[in-house]
């Protein structure tokens, strides 16, 4: 899991999205905030899970 820094990832795209124009990367961030929350939610449950 440390191999894959998801935050600099994250970070990296934002960066490069930077000078795109909001109708062309608008989409591509939502997108990506919408998996980001799914991501979240699933992580959650485990830990919810394993500490049953």
């Amino acid at each position: 899991m440390k191999e894959t820094p998801l935050d600099e990832l994250v970070a990296e795209a934002i960066e490069q999205g930077k000078n795109e124009p909001n109708e062309e990367i608008l989409d591509m961030f939502e997108t990506l905030h919408e998996r980001l929350v799914r991501a979240e939610g699933m992580v959650a449950d485990e830990i919810a899970r394993r500490r049953r």
